[in-house]
């Protein structure tokens, strides 16, 4: 984060609570307050208040954190500037998924991006459910609108990164797109995407991803909150940005300049998490990730407790694999270690918030059930910014439908959840060794093709 970003909100969470303890009422007495004010008369004769004061800074310390983001969290983010449509290459690597890229493949139709400018290359290998044939058909009907290219050949190493190696040989183009099977665009998702790369000093950018299925149930819905606030980008991603840090970079709707994926010589075949790779190399050579709020897109989500679960296992046992080796790695300015670490300080605190919310509001109660008003209003602070920062997650990346804010529990388990998992995981995790957790299963696909 920058210093000169995050100051000035600081300053005003700080002075906010400097404020409440000089003008704190008299008539509503607090032992805390109390043993404070005693401690800092006289030090010496009253150290054993030191205690309350370390607790009240501990306090402080969340405060100022969930403050910061909460104050961080408005504004508009990029914007798109003037008319830019450049050649772009798009690659979505599939398998055994031709519902999923039949939906991807219909909505980048109606997208109002110049076809001229667009080459699609779709990467079925492994694929027996007529994947194959369907992308040959497609391009068969429409390659006179766009250059495509159809590859079925088997990678020679099992996983999603060797697949997406495959693609990089027909790249004709300086920007290269990468969306999964099942993301649905919207229709300027292109447009606003690459506007930014009319400026040398962007080299990535990533868009935000919204639930199309969340009126499905309680569970989808559910889903559809985390990814305002994380899953999708959504709000954190945007305040990263504000905050003078780059966003994460995500396998989907993310957008990067072709040298810098030659640069590294391609996806990392061993690698479990090649969105958090290519992040890390990026961040090691001193690139930001741009977040582009309109650049968004909608994606299909588990709408069964277990295949969510399945989901969910998948996406972390990558991570838990990959990040030692990354923490390892060295750049001239960074390391990985400086990489991944704020980064999981940030997804456990911030990314997280929904679990978190139901911690200040126990001890709201608490504390008004005991008369504590001095703590009751730092605690009710505390959780004004979780809320308030959770409300604006659903204002801009939920499609302003505030029922949902009924469903944050349900977003909050499968967080909580994720961290859990992460301690339970085999220690042998690898792609020979563990397909099972690491590759979408039929179950996943079949159940992703039906939840629309």
């Amino acid at each position: 984060m920058k210093i000169s970003r995050v100051l000035p909100y600081a300053v005003v969470v700080i002075a906010y609570f400097v404020l409440l303890h000089i003008f704190w009422p008299n008539q509503w007495n607090s032992g805390v307050k109390i043993a404070i004010d005693a401690f800092f008369a006289n030090p010496l004769g009253n150290w054993l208040f030191i205690f309350p004061f370390i607790g009240l800074l501990l306090l402080l310390v969340l405060n100022i954190a969930y403050g910061i983001f909460f104050l961080a969290s408005f504004g508009k983010g990029y914007r798109t500037k003037g008319e830019y449509y450049p050649d772009i290459t798009i690659i979505i690597p599939s398998k055994n998924e031709k519902v999923l890229l039949e939906q991807t493949l219909d909505s980048l139709l109606e997208t109002t991006y110049p076809k001229e400018h667009i080459q699609l290359i779709l990467l079925t290998g492994e694929s027996t459910d007529g994947t194959t044939e369907f992308s040959e058909e497609f391009a068969e009907k429409y390659g006179n609108l766009m250059d495509i290219t159809t590859d079925s050949k088997v990678p020679p190493n099992p996983g999603k990164p060797a697949k997406l190696n495959l693609g990089i040989e027909y790249i004709k183009h300086n920007i290269v797109i990468f969306y999964d099977c099942g993301d649905i665009l919207t229709p300027e998702c292109f447009t606003h995407l690459v506007n930014p790369f009319q400026y040398e000093k962007y080299n990535a950018v990533i868009g935000p991803v919204s639930v199309n299925n969340w009126k499905k149930n309680a569970l989808t819905k559910g889903v559809m909150v985390s990814y305002g606030l994380t899953d999708g980008g959504g709000l954190l991603f945007e305040t990263r940005n504000r905050l003078g840090c780059s966003s994460f970079l995500f396998g989907r709707n993310v957008a990067l300049r072709t040298e810098y994926l030659k640069k590294y010589g391609g996806f990392n075949e061993n690698s479990l998490t090649e969105d958090l790779y290519l992040q890390v190399l990026l961040n090691l050579d001193g690139i930001n990730v741009l977040f582009v709020p309109q650049a968004k897109v909608y994606d299909t989500v588990p709408d069964e407790v277990e295949i969510l679960k399945m989901q969910r296992t998948r996406w972390m046992a990558g991570f838990t694999l990959d990040a030692p080796e990354l923490m390892e790695m060295e750049g001239e300015e960074k390391t990985g270690k400086q990489i991944i670490i704020p980064r999981n300080l940030t997804m456990f605190v911030f990314g997280n918030v929904d679990s978190w919310m139901g911690i200040p509001v126990v001890f709201v109660i608490l504390f008004s059930l005991i008369g504590e008003y001095y703590l009751l209003f730092w605690s009710l602070s505390c959780v004004l910014f979780q809320f308030g920062y959770f409300l604006n997650a659903v204002w801009k990346y939920c499609d302003k439908h505030f029922s949902l804010l009924l469903y944050w529990p349900i977003g909050g388990f499968f967080h909580f959840y994720m961290f859990i998992r992460q301690f339970t995981l085999p220690e042998d995790l690898s792609w020979e060794q563990t397909p099972i957790i690491l590759e979408k299963q039929i179950a996943e696909t079949e159940n992703l093709s039906k939840s629309k």
